[in-house]
């Protein structure tokens, strides 16, 4: 049985972000003593609102990290584009300069 790239991929993505959670709980305990020390002597809803803002302060970066990855991969689709685009010139001669030649990959 052949597994698509675009599954592999998929599955490639679903390791990664199971492995993200897996390790999340020790990036939580992660920190300086004296803000650790000031969290745990504040109310409940303090340590929430921390949580929070923890949270919030963390949607930029990944929507940043998002938006360049998406970036790479579109420039790496014009690339191959391009480079098809090349091949296909390649074909052309002056003999069959008139013809219209179409490569389905």
């Amino acid at each position: 049985m052949k597994i698509s790239a675009t599954v592999k991929r998929l599955l490639a993505s679903g390791v990664l972000l199971a492995g993200a959670l897996v390790g999340a709980s020790s990036a939580f305990a992660q920190g300086c003593a004296l803000c650790y020390a000031d969290a745990a002597a504040s109310g409940p809803r303090t340590q929430a609102a921390l949580r929070h803002g923890i949270l919030v302060l963390m949607i930029p970066p990944m929507i940043i990290f998002a938006g360049f990855f998406f970036l790479l991969y579109k420039r790496g689709n014009l690339r191959r584009e391009s480079s098809r685009d090349l091949q296909v010139a390649a074909h052309v001669t002056p003999e069959n300069a008139g013809e219209f030649i179409l490569h389905l990959n």
